[in-house]
């Protein structure tokens, strides 16, 4: 059997043919992307990704939304697409739809992925065979879920990247007043994910935000060092990505983290510095545990995709 899965994030709608297989993992085609900025809506980005197929799809979809899964509305945090579910078989012209989190499709990709294809950040052994793992990742936004292996496998889909960000120096309390004036309130999110970069940098006197299109730029001169400045701003956020990660797997209950995701692959060399391991341990009277937590990057390039053709196999056979 044959499906349509897409993974619609912030930034990119993204499409593939899946063929399911039972009992296995699914057969994925080639993945074609759309700029989310450069379509009206899903039902404009869905009728391209026809077109570039030939015209024809199959009539059964999975689609993972970078949204809370809840309403008739399916708002988007970080894009101006909305989503009506009510009526949008008929827009897509399909007769099965599934509709779930971006990242609890991810989650169940990281269900079924082996563990050579993790790298190690910190902590030892593999992510546990039967308990829970924290999985999260920042792009356009930072998405967190919880995938609970105690009982066969269940996915609890969160929206943990909104809680406080959580200041442990004179600089990061400084950083999060300057947060909260321009936008009301600093969470998590808005220091660890790709805008996020673009505030810290602002924040530290680089100037106004660049625009979408020069926002990976910073990230460039930021990775490679061109920009001492951007440099900075990055140690900044991967500072609040360890202590962020440590305090929502220790709120999942959780003695693993998956962190998956593009730019934390490009970013991995960071990821295993002392900075993030320092922040992810300090959690006081729990450093020990922290310290026996295992830490682990998916290489996996498209996460969201794989898993919207999982989770549509495993409630479908």
């Amino acid at each position: 059997m044959k499906i349509v899965a897409g993974d619609i994030g912030g930034t990119h709608a993204r499409f593939v043919l899946a063929e399911l297989v039972p009992g296995g993992r699914p057969r994925l085609g080639e993945m074609r992307k759309y700029r989310t900025r450069e379509s009206t809506g899903l039902g404009e980005a869905w009728t391209r990704f026809k077109r570039d197929c030939g015209g024809s799809l199959p009539r059964a979809a999975s689609l993972a939304i970078a949204a809370p899964i809840e309403g008739d509305v399916l708002t988007f945090m970080n894009s101006d697409w909305r989503l009506y579910r009510h009526g949008l078989k008929d827009e897509l012209d399909l007769d099965n739809l599934l509709l779930l989190n971006d990242f609890g499709a991810v989650s169940h990709t990281v269900s079924v992925t082996p563990d050579g294809e993790f790298i190690a950040i910190t902590g030892p052994g593999d992510l546990p065979g039967a308990g829970i793992t924290t999985v999260l990742g920042a792009g356009t936004g930072l998405g967190v879920a919880l995938l609970d292996r105690r009982n066969g496998v269940s996915v609890v889909e969160t929206e943990a990247s909104h809680i406080g960000y959580c200041p442990l120096d004179p600089e990061e309390e400084e950083l999060a007043d300057f947060l909260t004036a321009r936008y009301g309130r600093a969470s998590v999110e808005r220091v660890v994910s790709g805008p996020g970069l673009i505030d810290i940098y602002d924040f530290l006197g680089g100037g106004d935000a660049p625009d979408a299109n020069q926002a990976g730029l910073l990230w460039d001169a930021a990775i490679s060092g061109a920009d001492p400045l951007a440099e900075r701003a990055l140690s900044i956020l991967v500072r609040g990505f360890g202590t962020a990660t440590g305090d929502i797997a220790l709120a999942h209950g959780a003695m693993g983290v998956a962190i998956t995701g593009g730019l934390a692959n490009r970013i991995q060399h960071l990821l295993k510095s002392p900075a993030f391991e320092a922040r992810f341990t300090a959690k006081g009277r729990y450093r020990e545990r922290m310290q026996r937590t295992p830490v682990r990057l998916l290489t996996y390039a498209e996460p969201g995709l794989l898993g919207a053709a999982i989770a549509f196999q495993r409630a479908s056979f």
